[in-house]
């Protein structure tokens, strides 16, 4: 967490207004405006409406509960279509809407030499029947973003809805929704230097007409009658102070620092014999996210090593089912996964690659 997003949350949890919504009383007056600030805030860091802007626990269930919504709208014959690159919280939550009302869920592969979606696959499963498509905005695990415009219009010509999964994107490329036409967009703040939470954009108008399950007091229109019980107001103040911190930052400006930090990572790891990159294999429409693996050692045992060395990977498959299915790697352990954040320097990189050279060289 960055620090101002710390001292948000703390300074809301102590300064008296911990409230809720609603009263007439001050507090209460604090608490609706700090709904109100931070839906303006998130909706100039996403390009989006702020009337579209809805804060939750986090983006796995907001998701399910979305889902579980449109599960009520699909029926048998209607088609919903992922993709083999997105996280899980992208893949189930459909299947599990398409078990409920009928409807069937098909996933769009991608080409496991450099890892793209592949676009004409992708466009054959899209048709008339089609009522939502479900696409990550950057893999979680290798790092591929998808060309989102095009997936977008293809949707929309069919007459599909466009949910996006902007997780792994948010954190390293400008978003602007309004540009995108995308319908919902989910991101979670803790990927953004601020909190466990979770943000979902939905664009009005399907805000008020999806059969949301919610208790009879909440609100009929609005983000409110998606936010089920009481917001987690500080959580909510550190994720305004996050987004409101990466608007002053300049997502263009932070994305080439994290490209220039990336670039000899990504070099590093494909220039070491022992060792397969998978994925993109070059820096263009990509995040700053790697994965790998060892000949000679299974990627539970890198991250191990690793951590002993207080470099701190993943290994598995980072609830990315799918991709590590696609590419084979499920009996194998997975893979090992490393990135670049904001934080993370040139020195970082080249310890990494020695660390990494020398688990080769054993």
């Amino acid at each position: 967490m960055v620090d101002v997003a710390i001292n948000a949350m703390t300074e809301w949890a102590a300064n008296g207004s911990n409230a809720n919504t609603g009263g007439f009383f001050a507090a209460a007056d604090a608490c609706d405006a700090l709904l109100e600030s931070t839906r303006s805030v998130v909706g100039e860091f996403l390009g989006a409406d702020p009337n579209g802007i809805c804060l939750g626990a986090n983006m796995t269930t907001m998701t399910l509960a979305f889902t579980r919504a449109v599960a009520r709208t699909l029926k048998p014959g209607d088609r919903v279509v992922g993709t083999r690159l997105d996280h899980e919280a992208n893949v189930s939550p459909w299947r599990i809407a398409c078990e409920l009302s009928g409807a069937e869920h098909v996933l769009a592969p991608f080409d496991p030499k450099n890892g793209r979606l592949d676009m004409a696959e992708f466009e054959k499963l899209v048709n008339d029947r089609t009522k939502w498509v479900a696409v990550t905005g950057a893999s979680n695990l290798i790092g591929t973003m998808p060309d989102l415009k095009s997936v977008i219009t293809i949707a929309h010509k069919n007459g599909a809805r466009v949910f996006v999964d902007a997780v792994a994107l948010a954190p390293h490329k400008q978003i602007n929704i309004r540009e995108l036409g995308c319908d919902v967009l989910a991101t979670s703040p803790y990927k953004w230097y601020g909190p466990h939470a979770g943000v979902m954009y939905v664009e009005p108008t399907l805000l008020d007409s999806l059969p949301i399950a919610k208790v009879r007091p909440a609100k009929d229109t609005g983000p409110r009658r998606f936010e089920t019980g009481t917001p987690n107001f500080e959580g909510i103040a550190a994720t305004q102070a996050a987004a409101r911190f990466l608007i002053e930052e300049d997502m263009q400006k932070l994305q080439a620092i994290e490209s220039a930090v990336f670039a000899p990572l990504l070099e590093g790891l494909l220039e070491t014999r022992g060792v397969r990159v998978w994925g993109p294999q070059d820096l263009a429409s990509r995040a700053p996210t790697v994965s790998f693996t060892i000949d000679s050692m299974t990627p539970d045992r890198v991250a191990q090593e690793l951590a002993s060395k207080k470099i701190a990977v993943w290994s598995g498959d980072s609830y990315a089912m799918e991709v590590v299915a696609q590419l084979g790697l499920t009996e194998s352990g997975g893979v090992v996964r490393a990135g670049i954040a904001r934080y993370v320097d040139n020195d970082d990189v080249k310890n990494f690659i020695t660390a990494v050279r020398g688990l080769v060289s054993r």
